[in-house]
């Protein structure tokens, strides 16, 4: 790297021919131009699809999961990024997810999710046991998404439901395929206002309404 002290060149910026001209710490320097390498081989390519898939699967829940619960317990990255480092490998051809987790925490997770989905008139409703366990309490807020893998469309809880109501319902588009469905949900724990303590995900498929 060459520095640049006067002459015609001493404000260069950019790609100028064969340079590359630029400022650091108040020092004018020019460098050769070196084209960025865009490796092709199999492993790279095969890992961009998987962050690509990775990226398109979870954008969507960006505000709704990572912002308002996992980000504050995340002390080097963002909830975001730590989903993707986490999940990245499962995003093969055909995920699985139920592999998929979208929360991590210390609190005791609801058990037995069930969901049951009415593709006549669009009427989800959504089961859990409460299972307090050692540390969770009956106010605790239930929070669930559904992400409908035929078409890559995410459907967000309308809000929070308490631990112990142990149901929640809200209407869906109608005319889904309910083995489509894969519902995650999580629970929070509040102090105050603030969030507190979460739990693990937990997973399932939805069923059709009887």
């Amino acid at each position: 790297m060459a520095k640049i002290r006067s002459g015609v060149l001493g404000n260069t910026r950019g790609k100028v021919s064969g340079i590359v001209g630029s400022q650091w710490k108040d020092v004018n320097y020019i460098r050769e131009y070196v084209k960025p390498a865009n490796p092709q081989t199999a492993a790279q390519i095969v890992q961009r699809d998987l962050m690509k898939n990775c990226v398109a699967f979870c954008k969507p829940i960006i505000g709704p999961i990572f912002n308002a619960y996992t980000d504050r317990f995340q002390k080097s990255m963002s909830g975001y990024n730590y989903f993707i480092k986490q999940n990245i490998a499962e995003f093969v051809a055909v995920p699985t997810y139920s592999n998929i987790v979208i929360s991590e925490g210390k609190l005791s997770p609801i058990s037995s999710l069930e969901v049951f989905y009415d593709s006549v008139t669009g009427g989800v409703v959504v089961t859990w046991v409460a299972n307090n366990g050692n540390n969770g309490a009956d106010t605790d807020k239930v929070f669930w998404v559904i992400y409908d893998k035929s078409t890559g469309l995410w459907y967000i809880d309308a809000e929070e439901t308490a631990r112990s109501t142990e149901m929640d319902s809200d209407t869906l588009p109608t005319g889904l395929t309910f083995g489509n469905l894969n519902c995650w949900a999580l629970v929070a724990q509040y102090k105050n206002t603030i969030v507190d303590m979460i739990s693990n995900s937990v997973h399932c498929v939805a069923q059709e309404s009887e």
